[in-house]
């Protein structure tokens, strides 16, 4: 669609709220943008589908969409990394009709903020009717991927492994390089005061898709030297590959794609520094009205 008629990201509005209820009424990010391609049939080739900056376009667009629907009252975000179904959420079925009217009704409500804005010399809120290259404050997410991607294979290596004993895995050793056999290091997990297990891990750093024979392979070269395997990539996995690593509930398969990555090392602070920044609450300052005495062409 173009400006004035919606955006792309519009036909996931009324699957957001869908996916949530799902979920019971909250969920994480990912786990929405999972159930939105699921309820949506969306296709592997656009589900993954990478931007101009290397990020993934789908889960960008389903951000958007929640944008939208935080505007119109239906969704909250109680806590960083949380989406809730507000009160009027809960109950509201939203068709594709109402969306695009929904997005209309913000794109205008934003383009009278922005001029009111100019009048007042202040810096205007970015055009809500152009959809933006990157989601809300996740452009360091793409920068932090596109360098990990251009690190030596090897150096992905040894960084997995240090943010694994930066969690608290005892004993990591990298193993990767020839004659690898499929692994590329271990480490022993403390489960309990006195229980450990074995961890073997794959580190992939891919810009694409990770395939289920790799991770049948991965599972297949663990055999009986660990009780459970992480795969690390950069990119993603399929919804197959997904499937390949449930496949064997004795030695199950912890899948770390490019989003879980950085959201384990945002939570982890490893390779992140913490910033703090503010956007204008216009919901909350519309409790206080506007002067009638000031003369704002003056």
């Amino acid at each position: 669609m173009t400006k004035g008629e919606g955006a792309e990201f519009v036909q996931w509005m009324p699957f957001v709220l869908d996916a949530l209820r799902e979920q019971g009424g909250s969920a994480a990010p990912r786990d929405v943008y999972e159930v939105v391609a699921r309820l949506a049939k969306v296709p592997d080739e656009k589900r993954f589908a990478k931007m101009g900056g290397g990020g993934l376009r789908f889960p960008n667009q389903v951000a958007w969409a929640r944008k939208y629907l935080h505007w119109e009252g239906l969704i909250s975000a109680p806590k960083r990394g949380l989406w809730m179904l507000t009160e009027s959420g809960k109950s509201r079925r939203l068709s594709q009709e109402e969306a695009r009217k929904m997005f209309l009704k913000w794109v205008a409500i934003h383009a009278e903020t922005r001029s009111g804005a100019k009048k007042e010399h202040v810096q205007p809120e970015p055009d809500p009717g152009v959809e933006p290259v990157s989601a809300p404050d996740e452009q360091y997410r793409e920068e932090l991927l596109a360098v990990l991607q251009a690190v030596a294979p090897a150096e992905f290596e040894r960084f997995c492994a240090d943010f694994l004993r930066h969690i608290g895995m005892e004993h990591v050793e990298v193993t990767g390089g020839a004659g690898d056999r499929g692994i590329d290091g271990f480490g022993y997990l403390r489960v309990g005061p006195l229980v450990t297990t074995t961890v073997a891990f794959q580190c992939k750093r891919y810009s694409g898709a990770v395939s289920p024979k790799e991770v049948r392979e991965f599972r297949g070269a663990i055999g009986t030297r660990a009780e459970k395997g992480i795969f690390f990539t950069t990119g993603y996995f399929t919804d197959a590959a997904r499937g390949a690593a449930r496949e064997d509930i004795a030695k199950p398969i912890e899948l770390v794609d490019g989003d879980r990555l950085a959201d384990l090392l945002e939570e982890h602070e490893f390779g992140l520094r913490g910033t703090r920044t503010y956007e204008v609450d216009h919901e909350f300052l519309s409790n206080y009205r506007k002067d009638p005495r000031r003369n704002d062409d003056a």
